[in-house]
């Protein structure tokens, strides 16, 4: 493609106002009123009790994609167990010339709210609505991942009008002015795991053959219309832990014995309490330091990002290559009730119902209490601890550290975890053999001594308020994000051997281990990463950074994995504050533009990095 014409196309095509970008966004419009909630992923009060098939949004997508002029498009159906389909399609020019997949996701995370969409501002989460200049547009999946989807099919469409291809067969002088062959997969599970990825990749080895290089459009850029390429992901193992007594002669109960359990996950700094994980973190070296420090972000974009309440400090320096070091080089720990019901949303809080016997003075006793916490609480939660009743003195405990869960993808790792605050603040109340923290002690009434102290998980949320939970085992969902340098099953073996010897005396675990996913970073030293890194720049008219993601994208390790010797380029069609996997989802229009426009400089410079001799 000549540059001139190139520029052209990007800069007058390209653009929101274009008739081509507003039939795609129409498109986007469309794709975002089909029902295409992953299942079982984080199910919430509102949302449905059926999972989806997905057919409707494979058809969508399909039809979009032979519109566009794909050549050949089908929908694959796993033979094996896993129902989510995937959507392949491609065209075919020539074997002299490179072949480029391009990857994105049709699922979607739940609405995260019940059916009047409060968190939503009243407007269905399936109704695509603009902010008053269009920059911005809202609404589920908006973002993660139909950007994507239609990032890839904006580029693919232009290129295709640019050099004459219509929808329907073409001949193939037109097709030769193609610059490489073009292959693109959409599938349906990423948002619950991408577990049946490898078998559908196994299962059509023919169309996945002779694959350069991948163009995986599910990542955040650094910030708004700022451009990264994504090197590095986390990766992840959760249980699910259930702790019962062996016998009824214990000194603490149940929900107890959970609490000091999760508080051996952490040291008094948050770091992780587990040396066979934390020491297999890949070091950072002095160039990746140095890299951090030009990504273009700010240590308030960061907490931002987060939710970060104004007076929560962070666990480490507030200096941006030591929060981003944190936040994608770091293994941590994350905890939350495990009988989470539905409805309940957690958002970076926490909560407890301490009931003690009687005691001499419940005033002086809720003063201590809260010296006692507020001395514990070196990051500064926001703490509130309210009496419920007198007698028996029952006291909430509440812990708020962000207004949202930081913890749960991107931006894990620099902000302390309110759950795991909570049980060290526990563990230091109560010992294991039933007695108090001292000052709490001079208060106890000697012919009660006997009697231990009830605790309680509360369904704690953003407003500080809490309500015990219908299901009263002590049960948490544990996690671990896995760094670079670590391995899901090692991990999983060592958080297990973990659990199973800090146990507190007298109790047992049940423990049930959920798929992980192993985290991933890949090396930058062939051609095609400085031209990607070029195209970018072009793209987004501003200079790429090399970055890494905190949250975990299974499929990409998986992908790699599967395919070979092929170079991943994992590009950024949305910005931090899209506020993906939240209620509020949305979509930055100069994201979308630049990673479009990207593409399109990519593919019309692909030769520069692959040089396919003549067969």
């Amino acid at each position: 493609m000549k540059s001139e014409s190139l520029e052209s196309l990007c800069s007058e095509v390209i653009c929101p106002d274009s008739e081509l970008v507003q039939k795609h966004l129409k498109t986007l419009e469309q794709m975002v009123r089909i029902d295409s909630r992953s299942f079982g992923v984080n199910e919430f009060e509102g949302d449905r009790t059926t999972p989806s098939d997905m057919r409707e949004i494979l058809e969508c997508a399909r039809d979009y994609l032979l519109e566009i002029g794909l050549s050949e498009v089908k929908i694959s159906n796993s033979r094996s167990s896993s129902p989510f389909p995937i959507l392949m399609a491609e065209t075919f020019v020539s074997e002299e010339k490179p072949t480029v997949l391009f990857y994105a996701h049709l699922d979607k995370q739940p609405y995260m709210d019940d059916g009047r969409f409060k968190k939503w501002g009243g407007t269905p989460p399936t109704q695509l609505r603009w902010n008053e200049d269009r920059s911005r547009a809202y609404g589920r999946g908006a973002a993660d991942d139909l950007s994507g989807v239609v990032s890839i099919g904006m580029a693919v469409d232009a290129i295709f009008k640019h050099v004459g291809i219509k929808t329907g067969k073409n001949p193939k002088e037109k097709l030769s002015h193609l610059p490489c062959n073009i292959k693109i997969i959409y599938e349906t599970e990423e948002e619950s795991g991408s577990h049946s990825l490898i078998d559908q990749i196994h299962e059509n080895e023919e169309f996945f053959k002779g694959i350069h290089c991948v163009v995986i459009t599910d990542v955040v850029n650094p910030a708004q219309g700022k451009p990264g390429l994504t090197t590095s992901l986390r990766g992840i193992i959760q249980m699910d832990v259930t702790v019962h007594a062996e016998r009824e002669d214990v000194a603490i109960d149940e929900q107890t014995a959970l609490y000091k359990l999760l508080a051996t996950l952490i040291r008094a700094d948050h770091s992780l309490g587990i040396p066979k994980i934390s020491n297999a973190d890949r070091l950072v070296t002095d160039a990746e330091r140095e890299g951090y420090v030009r990504v273009p972000t700010s240590v308030s974009a960061l907490k931002e990002a987060a939710g970060l309440l104004p007076n929560t400090r962070l666990t480490v320096s507030e200096d941006v290559p030591s929060m981003l070091i944190a936040q994608l080089r770091t293994s941590f720990a994350n905890a939350r009730p495990g009988h989470r019901v539905t409805g309940s949303v957690i958002l970076g809080v926490a909560g407890a119902r301490l009931t003690f016997p009687d005691i001499r003075d419940s005033k002086e006793f809720k003063g201590r209490l809260e010296k006692i916490l507020t001395e514990q609480n070196r990051y500064n939660l926001e703490l509130k601890i309210k009496i419920i009743s007198e007698k028996p003195l029952s006291i909430d405990v509440i812990l708020r550290s962000a207004e949202k869960d930081p913890h749960s993808g991107v931006n894990g790792g620099p902000v302390p975890v309110a759950e795991l605050q909570l049980a060290r603040m526990v563990d230091d109340l109560i010992s294991s053999d039933g007695r108090w923290h001292p000052q709490l002690e001079e208060l106890r009434i000697a012919e009660e001594e006997t009697n231990r102290v009830q605790v309680q998980a509360l369904r704690a949320d953003h407003d500080l308020t809490g309500q015990l939970f219908e299901e009263k085992s002590a049960r948490s969902l544990v996690e671990i994000r896995l760094a670079p340098g670590n391995n899901e099953v090692q991990a999983e073996e060592a958080l297990r051997s973990h659990l199973e010897k800090n146990i507190p005396p007298g109790f047992e675990l049940d423990i049930k281990a959920d798929k992980g996913a192993s985290p991933w970073m890949t090396e930058i030293a062939h051609p095609v990463f400085p031209l990607i890194l070029d195209s970018l720049e072009k793209g987004f008219g501003e200079k790429a950074c090399l970055y890494g993601c905190g949250g975990t994208i299974p499929f990409v390790a998986k992908l790699m994995q599967a395919l070979g010797n092929v170079h991943p380029l994992c590009l950024g069609a949305y910005d931090p504050a899209c506020r993906m996997h939240e209620p509020g989802e949305s979509l930055s229009m100069p994201d979308l533009m630049g990673c479009t426009r990207a593409i399109i400089y990519f593919l019309s410079r692909i030769d520069e990095g692959y040089r396919i001799p003549a067969a």
